[in-house]
Order: C-alpha cells, then sequence, then structure tokens
C-alpha cells in the first residue's frame, strides 16, 4: 500500500516538472521571438523600450523620451507596446456636457476678502 502511494507521490512530481518546463519552453519562444530590432518590447520589472541594438547578451533599449538602457537578454518578458493614455476626444466631452450639470471647466475658485488689513498690527492697536 505504501509503494503505491510512494508511486503516486513520484509520479505527481514528474507530471509537474513536465509541466512546468513546457511553460519554461514557451516563455523562451515568445522572448526569443520578440527580440528583433525595432520591436517594442516591456522587460520584467515595467520597463517599455523600443530595441534598438543586440549585442550577444544585451539589449540596448530606448525609450519614449529617446533614452537608452542596456538590459540582459532574459530581463526582456515580450513584445509589448506601451499603455500610453488615449488621446483626448472632443467628441466624448460634447456628448458629457448634454448630462445636466455636467462641465468640463474648472469651476471659478471662490476669493474671500479679509476686512484687516494687517491683523496683527490690529491686535496690538487694542
Amino acid at each position: 500500500m505504501e509503494i503505491i502511494l510512494l508511486g503516486g507521490v513520484l509520479l505527481l512530481f514528474i507530471a509537474m516538472n513536465y509541466f512546468g518546463k513546457k511553460k519554461q519552453r514557451e516563455a523562451e519562444t515568445k522572448r526569443s521571438e520578440s527580440l528583433v530590432l525595432g520591436n517594442n518590447v516591456r522587460t520584467h520589472s515595467g520597463f517599455y523600450g523600443k530595441i534598438v541594438d543586440i549585442d550577444g547578451l544585451t539589449v540596448t533599449l530606448e525609450s519614449p523620451s529617446g533614452g537608452e538602457s542596456v538590459w540582459h537578454k532574459n530581463a526582456i518578458h515580450g513584445a509589448e507596446e506601451p499603455p500610453f493614455q488615449p488621446e483626448y476626444d472632443e467628441d466624448e466631452d460634447a456628448e458629457l456636457s448634454e448630462i445636466e450639470g455636467f462641465s468640463s471647466e474648472a469651476p471659478e475658485p471662490e476669493t474671500t476678502v479679509s476686512t484687516l488689513d494687517n491683523p496683527i498690527e490690529n491686535e496690538q492697536d487694542k
């Protein structure tokens, strides 16, 4: 009975190892396919850049602002466009303005005027 239980646990470990390695191979294939000059990629740490040079194990990425940084090729997660905020759509503002009470303009700040010119001098006069 214990032999059957031990054999089942052993088979479970072998299966977990097999599927884990299969997932690693798929990730490596995805990464290697994305390592092409001109591709936009994301690193594991979340940096987005465009590949401008590949030299052995190093990849030079250009940031959207134009700066370049050097990364190890294993730091590249895969091809992915940077998630920039969508441009402002004036038609969307027109639709929202039809809603009662909606205004895209900032409200005017309320100004308060003090009747005391200098509160410190007024306290000393008392």
